[in-house]
């Protein structure tokens, strides 16, 4: 140990070149693209315990879900249908024997899953006694019951009030609401199905019990084919006495309606007599007249209104396309030859001249002799239809007369066809009625079902669920997924730094080097100092040399080069990472000196095996100095500077360090525990900011950053430690598993 006495002429000026002062923020997404195979490997291996517990609290809860979960057995039984069904009591032929297609066989579904036919099964098997589906009555003990129901039946007893059979009469509704219930249980316990275009059905049961399966399958099958037979016998007797009540009816009706036409027929004396037949054919005749009267009396009236109203509209040379005359076409060629000369006249002579004067009372005259004629036309017109209406009218009388005579006749005939024709309506009714009752005769042999049990249910002897191999490896996938789900969620909610890239977004500065992880472990006692000089070619030593060779970036004027060590939290390896560092200088021949703030058993002296001296009373200015050399054989030389923010000025111990030295390294204390290397910033040329992975998280770091902004200090960049140091650095370089930290820690409390 030498004592140096540093003078105030030894001051240098802190390096140039500071960075202005930046304000640290935590990342607000962390950059995912995804997560690959590697990706999810490194989660599970990073959230081991979280992946482990919940995988293991899964596989759990699946065995003991396969075990004891309540045993289902199924029982299967099968019914076939003929290819035509048979409806005896059907009207129409052609629905008597109809082929079966899809639509009848799904009907035939529905039927079955009905509660009319349901209900029928369970009083033939008297249900409404049983427990299993009479939910009021007090549930009894199954041998068959899983664990986790025997545990529901259990609490559900303890809590609720012993119910004796009195007390459940008294408390149920009605037996209706008990059969209602049963119907529902038994309607969900077993299902229907068929494959493609197949007339047989399968029914399945489920039940706790696998005999009370296999009798209730059957009893469905062998009970639905016995119910369907008995609707087609029931329909078939309702018809057969409906038939046959029908046919008594009719025969009463048929009767009584030949008595009526006889009697009806004597009272009118309806009979076919010539007389009749001569009456009929006048009336023809005078029917014919009548029409060819009305009609010319038609045509007449028609001309007459033509013509009336031709003279009336002015239009009298039109008259003659209603009835032909002479006089008034001759009439009609004069005007023309009238008008041709006017015009002519016109065309030479003045308005007012004789010749035209003349032409037009010419015109004129004829003009009136013109509608004189159509006059005398119309008049003769309306005589015309004034005696084709007489004509019409007397026929009219005739024929009224004659109807009148034989409308007696017609009205009792009319009758007598309405009672003929009745009767061979009924007479055709009862026909049918004979022949479909003669069908239908029961006594001509029992109809046959259409439906028969196929096949008889087999009385299962292992249950169908749970089965504990699927449920295993159902359970096993769906714990393992959700394991990885729970790794992911606890990876996105966790702001530890794994990476280096986590840690230079951060910074804003590179990764220097990461300290990989190593199966190795210190010897006994020792410290990376040693480890890292008896083994320069292990990874943690190439680390350390090149965390060594970063010194060689730092810009600098005057002596040497002066690297601050800092870290967010204790625990991260810093002093671990100072004392590789400074044994990576020391080999390459490089004169170096490792200050260290703490002077405890966790401090870098300590671990070198040099105790921190005694602090020596300042007895002059400028203050003296105490340095420590840790000298060996096998090692190189190391001087070790124990200081405090108290005894010595950083300022003065800095500018005599660049003299002396060609890398200083600082361990500073860590910025959660103390604020020391907050001001120790502003007197280092570079500092190197080491986190720990898995341990140092994002809002330490950042708080640590801005903390260090005061002094706009440089930082040269980070260091990402993946193996997990001690405080006191002496601990293995990486957590190899856990029996390795059982082990680990036992070495360090039996050399404590």
């Amino acid at each position: 140990m030498e004592r140096v006495k540093i003078t105030p002429h030894g001051l240098v000026p802190s390096p140039a070149g500071r960075h202005h002062s930046i304000t640290y923020q935590r990342r607000l997404l962390r950059p995912r693209p995804g997560y690959g195979v590697v990706d999810l490997l490194e989660l599970v291996r990073r959230h081991r315990w979280s992946f482990g517990s919940v995988l293991v609290g899964g596989l759990v809860l699946t065995v003991l879900t396969a075990v004891f979960m309540t045993r289902v057995y199924v029982a299967s039984s099968a019914i076939v249908f003929d290819r035509n069904d048979a409806r005896p009591y059907e009207a129409v032929e052609e629905l008597r024997k109809q082929e079966r297609d899809k639509s009848v066989m799904e009907t035939e579904l529905d039927v079955i899953k009905s509660r009319v036919f349901v209900g029928t099964v369970v009083d033939a098997l008297d249900l409404v006694s049983d427990p299993d589906y009479n939910t009021y009555l007090p549930r009894r003990d199954d041998e068959n019951e899983g664990g986790i129901s025997l545990l529901v039946s259990a609490t559900t007893k303890f809590f609720a009030p012993k119910q004796n059979p009195d007390m459940v009469r008294s408390r149920l509704v009605s037996k209706s609401v008990q059969r209602d219930r049963a119907i529902s249980a038994l309607l969900g316990s077993f299902t229907v199905d068929r494959n493609g275009d197949s007339l047989a059905m399968t029914i399945q049961v489920r039940q706790t019990r696998a005999l009370k399966a296999a009798a209730i399958a059957d009893a469905i099958a062998q009970h639905y084919v016995d119910w369907t037979a008995k609707l087609t016998d029931e329909a078939t007797k309702n018809t057969i006495d409906y038939l046959r009540g029908q046919a008594r009816e009719l025969g009463s009706r048929i009767a009584a309606m030949e008595r009526e036409i006889a009697a009806f027929s004597a009272n009118r004396d309806l009979t076919f007599d010539p007389k009749d037949d001569i009456l009929r054919s006048r009336l023809e005749l005078l029917n014919e007249q009548f029409t060819v009267a009305s009609t010319d009396e038609t045509a007449a009236r028609s001309k007459y209104l033509e013509a009336k109203a031709l003279i009336a509209s002015g239009d009298v040379s039109s008259v003659v396309r209603v009835v032909a005359s002479e006089p008034l076409d001759r009439l009609r060629t004069e005007q023309s030859r009238l008008e041709r000369l006017k015009a002519q006249l016109s065309s030479k002579f003045a308005k007012n001249h004789p010749l035209v004067a003349d032409a037009d009372a010419e015109l004129e005259a004829n003009r009136r002799m013109m509608t004189d004629e159509a006059e005398r036309i119309v008049q003769e017109l309306a005589n015309s239809a004034e005696v084709a209406a007489v004509r019409a009218a007397k026929f009219s009388t005739d024929v009224a007369m004659l109807q009148k005579q034989i409308q007696g006749r017609s009205l009792a005939e009319i009758r007598r066809r309405e009672l003929e024709r009745d009767l061979l309506a009924e007479q055709k009714r009862y026909d049918q009625v004979v022949l479909r009752l003669g069908d239908l005769d029961p006594e001509r042999g029992e109809h046959k079902a259409s439906a028969s049990v196929a096949s008889y249910a087999e009385v299962p002897t292992s249950p169908t669920f749970p089965k504990p191999a699927l449920v295993v490896v159902s359970g096993s996938m769906g714990s393992l997924i959700l394991a990885v789900l729970t790794v992911i969620i606890v990876d996105v909610l966790d702001d530890r730094l794994y990476r280096s890239n986590d840690l230079e977004d951060i910074l804003g500065r590179p990764n220097l080097v990461t300290v990989p992880r190593v199966t190795r472990h210190f010897r006994d006692g020792a410290s990376s100092f040693e480890f890292t000089v008896d083994n320069p070619t292990s990874p943690f030593g190439k680390a350390m040399r090149n965390l060594c060779l970063a010194w060689r970036t730092i810009e600098r004027s005057i002596g040497g080069k002066i690297v601050m060590l800092c870290s967010p939290s204790p625990g991260e390896g810093k002093t671990a990472l100072a004392l590789g560092m400074a044994a990576a200088a020391a080999t390459s021949n490089l004169r170096t000196v490792l200050v260290d703030f703490d002077s405890s058993a966790k401090g870098a002296g300590a671990l070198l095996g040099i105790s921190a001296p005694r602090l020596v009373p300042k007895i002059a200015d400028p203050p003296d100095l105490c340095i420590s050399s840790m000298t060996s054989p096998a090692h190189p030389r190391l001087d070790v500077v124990f200081a405090s923010f108290t005894a010595d000025d950083s300022g003065p111990l800095c500018s005599y360090l660049r003299k002396m030295y060609d890398l200083i390294i600082i361990d500073a204390p860590n910025l959660e525990n103390e604020e020391g290397a907050v001001w120790l910033a502003a007197h280092v040329d570079s500092i190197v900011v080491v986190v720990s992975a898995g341990h140092t998280t994002e809002r330490k770091l950042v708080n640590a950053l801005n903390r260090l902004s005061v002094n706009q200090p440089f930082i040269l960049g980070g260091v990402l430690n993946q193996a997990e140091m001690s405080e006191a650095g002496n601990a293995t370089l990486v957590n190899s598993g856990l029996w390795a930290q059982v082990k680990a820690r036992f070495r360090q409390k039996a050399t404590a």
